[in-house]
């Protein structure tokens, strides 16, 4: 009974118990007093209802890293062509295409703007999977294709990845857009690219009806001796707008 009891007083104190100590590691770039309770809300099963489609802007304020209290735009558009093709994007940096279907949202491609390349993922990478309950994981490896931008018909690089996706649970945040209740999603990608070694890991908490309300990115990329990145901060949702009827989405702007 003693140890019960420490346990949920534990729990209590730190909603962050139950997870593993890379988990609460990552979590700590988010900041204190954002990640308030567990929350006991339902798992992933109609992703629509976790990242709705349709056109918005989100301002997120960085809470750590070198760009700490500095603001970042997600974009996320429709355009009116076959399939009704989605892309998130912050502007000058990054670009993802959204495909999304009955087996989830995923991600067949991407641009990196600073570095003007083009990656094209086989099968493509999950961003969002229904029916994934907390303690399962699901493994799965995917083919990578860079081009550059300038010449996208010709193969720069090319690799594997194993991406692993996990729901760590229900979790209610505070952040300067609200108070929220969200499910905990983390994306592990590793391998290498070409003559680079690749660790990327995301924690996302989406929110049903919003979307991403808070997200820590840990980006290691490193080839042989002569290229390093590391890139590890958190990001709270400050604001967003979107369109108030799920209409027909409208043509996007050149990427």
């Amino acid at each position: 009974m003693i140890l019960l009891n420490t346990i949920l007083t534990c729990v209590l104190l730190n909603p962050l118990a139950g997870l593993d100590s890379d988990d609460r590691e990552a979590l700590s770039l988010l900041g204190t007093d954002v990640i308030v309770s567990t929350a006991n809300v339902p798992h992933i099963a109609d992703t629509a209802n976790w990242l709705p489609l349709i056109d918005s802007t989100s301002t997120f304020l960085r809470t750590s890293g070198e760009s700490k209290g500095s603001t970042e735009l997600v974009l996320l558009k429709g355009a009116l062509s076959e399939g009704r093709q989605w892309t998130q994007r912050t502007p000058g940096k990054w670009t993802r295409y959204l495909q999304k279907s009955d087996s989830g949202i995923h991600v067949p491609s991407s641009i990196n703007g600073p570095h003007a390349v083009i990656s094209r993922f086989d099968p493509p990478q999950p961003l969002m999977l229904p029916g994934v309950a907390p303690g399962e994981i699901d493994h799965r490896a995917i083919q990578v294709r860079v081009y550059d931008i300038h010449d996208p018909t010709v193969i720069a690089h090319s690799g594997n990845l194993q991406a692993t996706y996990r729901d760590l649970g229900g979790y209610r945040l505070e952040v300067p857009a609200g108070t929220f209740d969200t499910r905990l999603i983390r994306i592990d990608l590793d391998g290498k690219v070409g003559p680079a070694s690749v660790e990327d890991s995301v924690w996302v908490f989406y929110a049903q009806g919003i979307g991403p309300v808070a997200h820590v990115n840990y980006k290691d990329v490193s080839a042989f001796l002569f290229f390093n990145q590391k890139d590890r901060y958190g990001a709270v949702l400050q604001s967003s707008e979107s369109a108030t009827q799920s209409s027909p989405p409208t043509k996007s702007d050149p990427s």
